[in-house]
Order: structure tokens, then C-alpha cells, then sequence
């Protein structure tokens, strides 16, 4: 009898454990990045094409979709998970142009960018793996082992 409590009691104790992580975890995951200009707390369309990669398309763009080759000229800002934003080319005043699929940038954004059409804003989250890793990013700003949101709008498709 005295064992079967205790098991109730651990039983009861996990039950809250998870329940806590689970709302904390809701909470992360359903956080809008509203640090970003104009930012669209629902997703007109969300794509996973990678294990812990998502992309919620915040505004669709119009024109033909990015493909590899392609120079993709964006702004951005990025945030780590708990929201404190890293990195920001709106803060610098100062556009990144890339060419889609040569390396240039994260593997998250080569991935996350094919299909994406001029006009289009998009919030990525990008596990560490295919952000900067276990070094994290060189200016120090993104710690070893992070994962990064990122909110991309993608101005041009040349």
C-alpha cells in the first residue's frame, strides 16, 4: 500500500514536470518574432524541408521562385530562441546578396531560400546544426551548439 502512494506521488510529481515543459515549449514555438518590422503572428503557409527546420511564410512574394544559381539580395534579422536579437542587416542599413546554393551562407538558408519568390518574408528557424553549430557563428554573438530564428525578406531574385 505504502509503495503503491509512492508511485502515485512520482507518478503525479512527472505528470506536473511534463505539463510544465510542455507549455514552456508552447510558448517558445508559438512566439511570434514581433521584433522584426511588420511581423505576422500567423504564417500563410509553414514548409519543413529538413529535420528541425521550419519556414513560416509570413507574406507571400510574387514572381519566379529562387533555385540554386540564383543571387538572392535580403534583409534580416536574427534572434535566438529565447528572442534576444544577435544580428540584423536593417540595424546596419545594408542588404546581403548571396548566390543561392554556393555556400555563402548557412546551410539553413540554403535550404529554407529554394522557392522563395521576390516580396516574400519569411521567419526560419534553423537548428544548430545547420545554423553554426558546436563553434557558433565568428562574430561570437550566436553561442556554440545554438539554434537561430531568422526573419528574411527576400527583395530581389537575379
Amino acid at each position: 500500500s505504502f509503495e503503491i502512494a509512492v508511485c502515485v506521488a512520482y507518478a503525479a510529481i512527472a505528470a506536473g514536470l511534463v505539463f510544465i515543459l510542455w507549455k514552456t515549449i508552447q510558448k517558445m514555438s508559438t512566439t511570434p518574432s514581433t521584433k522584426a518590422p511588420s511581423a505576422s503572428p500567423t504564417p500563410v503557409r509553414t514548409e519543413s524541408k529538413r529535420p528541425g527546420l521550419q519556414s513560416d511564410v509570413l507574406k507571400e512574394g510574387t514572381g519566379p521562385k529562387a533555385k540554386n544559381g540564383d543571387s538572392l539580395t535580403v534583409h534580416y534579422t536574427a534572434f535566438l530562441i529565447s528572442g534576444e536579437k544577435v544580428d540584423s542587416s536593417y540595424d546596419r542599413g545594408k542588404t546581403l546578396t548571396f548566390k543561392l546554393g554556393a555556400g555563402k551562407v548557412i546551410d539553413g538558408w540554403e535550404v529554407a531560400l529554394v522557392g522563395a519568390q521576390a516580396g516574400e518574408r519569411r521567419k526560419v528557424t534553423v537548428p544548430a546544426k545547420l545554423a553554426y553549430g558546436s563553434k557558433g557563428s565568428p562574430t561570437g554573438k550566436i553561442p556554440p551548439g545554438a539554434d537561430v530564428v531568422f526573419d528574411i525578406e527576400l527583395l530581389k531574385i537575379n
